[in-house]
């Protein structure tokens, strides 16, 4: 089975992705062109999440760059969309260990990434940036102009 998800994450700075996939303990591999999945499409899944929503199914397990996770056997493909990139993994089978590591959609990700943009935006412009991790999982930032 096939269950190839799109992350719906619009990526537009990789090199802040690959902070914070690393930043979460994943290995960003830079040039890796495909990602390891089921390997056949199935077209047995329906759900808002499913990549065939948004992408050609003959070009899963495509990519431009990869995120691995050390002990899980799939991967999640960088997918090179027309307005950046995009996130696409199969969560069936090994790619529940995917799941366990990001959660469910990738919300970790997801979260890391957008607060490495933003923390990155912010010092642009001149900002010391402090990360506030909270006890519920939330992330804080605090700017003070330098």
């Amino acid at each position: 089975m096939s269950h190839v998800a799109d992350v719906q994450l619009e990526i537009k700075d990789l090199n802040a992705l690959k902070a914070a996939v690393e930043s979460l303990g994943a290995i960003f591999v830079e040039g890796q062109q495909t990602f390891k999945w089921y390997g056949q499409f199935m077209n047995d899944w329906s759900s808002n999440r499913a990549a065939s929503n948004r992408h050609d199914a003959k070009n899963f397990g495509k990519c431009e760059h990869v995120i691995k996770v050390e002990g899980v056997e799939y991967e999640i493909g960088v997918v090179k969309t027309a307005d950046g990139y995009s996130l696409l993994y199969d969560s069936w089978g090994p790619g529940r260990g995917l799941e366990e590591k990001f959660g469910e959609g990738m919300p970790k990700i997801k979260q890391a990434y957008s607060t490495e943009v933003s923390r990155r935006e912010l010092k642009r412009k001149g900002y010391r940036v402090t990360t506030i991790n909270n006890a519920d999982g939330s992330v804080k930032l605090k700017a003070v102009r330098s």
